[in-house]
C-alpha cells in the first residue's frame, strides 16, 4: 500500500509530464484550418490531464502546460490562457479507473464554451486596451468565435479518440498503480 508522500509525489510526476504534454501539443502540433486560424492538441491533453489526475493537480498541470505554450509563441495572451485551461479542466472527473466516462465525454460541451467565450472576451479585451473602437473590438471578438468553436469541437474529438485508446490499454491503472 502506498503511503500519503508517495501518491502526492506521483500525482506531482504525472501533472508535470501532462503539463509538458500540453504546452508541446499546444505550441508546436498545428493544423491550419480554412478560418485562418489553427487547431492544435493542447486542448485534448487538458481533458486527459483532468480526466487522470485529481483537480488540484490537473488545474495546475492544465494552467502551466497551456502558459508555457503561450509564453513560446503567442505571449499576449498568457494570462488570459492560464485562467481559461485552468477553467477548462474543473469540468471533469479523475474518479474511477477509466478516463472515457459519460461525464468526462459530456463535459467537453462545457469546457469547449469556456475555450470559445473566454478567447473572444480576450480578444475583445485586448483590443480595446490597444485603443481600437468599443464597436471594433466586438467585432473582431465575434469573428473569433467560429475559429475558437472548430478548436474546441476538434480537442473533445481527439481527447474521445485517446480517451478510448488509454483506457483499452488500461493506461491510467498502470501509471497509478491501482
Amino acid at each position: 500500500m502506498k503511503n500519503r508522500h508517495s501518491e502526492h509525489t506521483l500525482h506531482i510526476v504525472i501533472a508535470a509530464m501532462f503539463a509538458a504534454m500540453v504546452a508541446v501539443m499546444t505550441a508546436f502540433v498545428q493544423i491550419k484550418t480554412p478560418t485562418g486560424g489553427y487547431v492544435h492538441l493542447g486542448d485534448s491533453m487538458i481533458y486527459l490531464t483532468a480526466s487522470f489526475l485529481p483537480l488540484p493537480y490537473a488545474v495546475a498541470a492544465s494552467a502551466i502546460g497551456g502558459g508555457i505554450a503561450d509564453l513560446l509563441v503567442y505571449p499576449e495572451t498568457i494570462i488570459y490562457t492560464i485562467i481559461i485551461k485552468a477553467v477548462n479542466a474543473l469540468f471533469f472527473s479523475s474518479k474511477g479507473d477509466k478516463l472515457l466516462t459519460k461525464r468526462n465525454a459530456l463535459m467537453t460541451i462545457p469546457s469547449g464554451l469556456v475555450t470559445v467565450v473566454g478567447y473572444s472576451i480576450s480578444k475583445f479585451i485586448r483590443m480595446l486596451l490597444a485603443g481600437d473602437s468599443m464597436q471594433s473590438a466586438i467585432a473582431n471578438a465575434l469573428w473569433k468565435m467560429p475559429e475558437n468553436a472548430i478548436q474546441a469541437v476538434a480537442s473533445a474529438l481527439i481527447f474521445l479518440l485517446i480517451a478510448a485508446a488509454f483506457d483499452k490499454a488500461d493506461i491510467k491503472k498502470r501509471m497509478l498503480n491501482r
